[in-house]
C-alpha cells in the first residue's frame, strides 16, 4: 500500500512540475503586445484617443501579467531565483491587492493551502 501511495505521489509531483514547465514555456513564447501609442494609432486608425488609451493600458496589463507569470513559474521551478522581497506588483496598473495586511494573507493562505481539507 505504501508503495502505491509513493508511486502516486511521485506521478502527481511530476505532473505538477510538467505543468509549471509548460506554463513557463508558453509565457516565454508569448509575443509582447504593442503599447506604443503612435503604433496603435497606425494599427487602429478608426479608434479615437480614449479607445486607444484603453487599449494601450490593456496591452500593458497583458505584458506585465505575462512577465509576472514568467517570473512566478521560474521561481517555482528554481526557488533560488525568487527575488528577495517577492515579485514586483504594479498597483498603478492593477490596483490594490485584495489582501493588504498580513492577517488577511494568513487567513487566505490557511484556507487555500490547508492540506487537511
Amino acid at each position: 500500500m505504501a508503495t502505491k501511495k509513493q508511486s502516486l505521489k511521485k506521478q502527481i509531483t511530476q505532473q505538477v512540475w510538467d505543468s509549471h514547465t509548460r506554463l513557463l514555456d508558453q509565457a516565454l513564447d508569448q509575443k509582447p503586445e504593442v503599447t506604443d501609442f503612435a503604433t496603435l494609432q497606425k494599427m487602429y486608425p478608426d479608434y479615437d484617443n480614449a479607445k486607444l488609451l484603453r487599449l494601450q493600458k490593456l496591452n500593458q496589463k497583458i505584458n506585465q501579467a505575462n512577465d509576472f507569470l514568467i517570473e512566478e513559474q521560474s521561481a517555482w521551478l528554481d526557488p533560488s531565483s525568487r527575488p528577495e522581497g517577492g515579485i514586483f506588483y504594479d498597483e498603478m496598473l492593477f490596483g490594490v491587492p485584495f489582501a493588504t495586511d498580513e492577517e488577511d494573507q494568513e487567513l487566505i493562505q490557511s484556507e487555500v493551502y490547508d492540506e487537511e481539507n
